[in-house]
């Protein structure tokens, strides 16, 4: 399960829920219980630990030691596959289960802190553990006369509650995280389907009563004619013509010829509106004229690029419509390019970012276009955006070759 990569334990648990659940099992069967991540590091506080514990822990040397045994004893545990009982570096019997999920290592439950014979008490070297710790020999020889003998079999049953509480915490881990998981991905399908209910009804707008619409233009155009004006009767049919394409358009995979034709309509309307002040080119692979592409994909990122652009600047504006396939590539690529304002930084990382892109100030225009296409072909297509302010925007459009 993908979700799991770069999670921590901490990252997953909800602390204050866990602590209670470990504090009742620990204070129920009186077992001393410590969880750690992958470094040692307690999560949270620890249970029914012995006063000799805490004595070392009370101690920055006999903490940081602890810490590392616990580190080194939770990945010999991981290492064998199987929980396992050690001694620990002052002495004491100690078991370490650790927490696997979909294989990754997250942590590990710990604790015992018993003897198993007298004889391990007389060993505990308490010369060397005064020296190490600044612990006086006094607090140290009191706390080890109160730590408990235990039985082996005592010792299986310590491991067992450790192997429950490591499997417990993996799967409310696993839990957690798919619902984490489905929750996003609802979200994301909300929201697709909010974009495209806004851009269906948008639509249903432009369609209500397009006769009534294109009787009005060819009149007018009539009317230009009869009047001699020549311009005025060629700009109302672009403006007729490419209506026709983005009202009465039903076909979803036009060919680029056909999406180009409608696009040059589009230009042509711009071209009367901004006159000098923006010049467009046009360079398109004609051995992809015949591929197929999603209506209405190319028109929207040229607005934007008038829009959001170039129509910001009073003269040299440039933009510059690019299509090709690359050698050896099932895919196109068409590229708009301009020499305006540019993007924001903050949008620019937005947008070529995976998270979240429910943002206006990225324009409809180019949010739809993005959705469409993922949703249609798959995450790996879509728009990315290049930009140098008032040098060269490029937002590129990357979809299969489809014929």
């Amino acid at each position: 399960m993908q979700d799991f990569i770069g999670k921590s334990l901490e990252d997953i648990l909800d602390k204050d829920e866990f602590m209670a659940v470990q504090d009742e099992l620990s204070n129920l069967l009186q077992f001393s219980v410590i969880t750690v991540n992958t470094e040692g590091v307690p999560i949270g506080h620890w249970n029914n630990f012995t006063d000799f514990c805490h004595l070392v822990r009370s101690s920055e040397k006999g903490y940081e030691n602890c810490i590392e045994c616990d580190r080194v004893a939770s990945l010999r545990a991981i290492k064998l596959g199987v929980p396992q009982s050690y001694i620990c570096h002052c002495g004491l019997r100690d078991c370490a289960a650790p927490i696997i999920v979909e294989g990754q290592y997250l942590g590990s439950v710990l604790g015992g802190q018993v003897l198993t014979s007298e004889e391990e008490r007389s060993k505990i070297d308490v010369d060397k553990l005064s020296e190490q710790f600044n612990i006086s020999k006094e607090e140290l020889n009191a706390t080890i006369a109160k730590l408990e003998v235990v039985s082996e079999e005592y010792l299986q049953r310590c491991m067992k509650f450790y192997s429950f509480m490591a499997s417990y915490l993996a799967e409310i881990s696993i839990k957690k995280l798919t619902q984490e998981s489905l929750a996003q991905e609802t979200n994301e399908n909300f929201k697709l389907l909010q974009l495209i209910k806004e851009q269906e009804l948008k639509r249903m707008k432009a369609q209500m009563n397009p006769h009534f619409l294109f009787n009005a233009l060819n009149s007018i155009a009539r009317m230009a004619l009869l009047e001699e004006a020549p311009k005025a009767e060629q700009l109302i049919y672009e403006l007729s013509d490419y209506l026709k394409y983005t009202i009465k358009n039903v076909e979803e995979m036009p060919s680029v010829n056909f999406e180009l034709d409608n696009l040059l309509h589009y230009i042509a309307i711009q071209k009367t509106r901004f006159g000098d002040r923006i010049s467009f080119s046009i360079d398109i692979d004609p051995h992809i004229l015949e591929y197929k592409i999603p209506s209405m994909i190319l028109q929207p990122i040229v607005e934007n690029a008038i829009v959001h652009g170039v129509e910001l600047l009073k003269e040299g504006g440039e933009i510059t419509i690019k299509g090709k396939k690359k050698s050896k590539d099932a895919n196109i690529y068409f590229s708009i390019i301009d020499n305006g304002i540019g993007f924001p930084s903050h949008i620019l990382k937005l947008f070529n970012s995976n998270g979240d892109k429910n943002d206006n100030t990225l324009g409809l225009g180019l949010l739809n276009t993005h959705a469409r296409i993922q949703h249609k072909f798959g995450s790996e297509y879509g728009i990315t955006i290049e930009s140098e302010p008032l040098v060269s925007n490029c937002v590129t459009i990357k979809l299969p070759c489809i014929k």
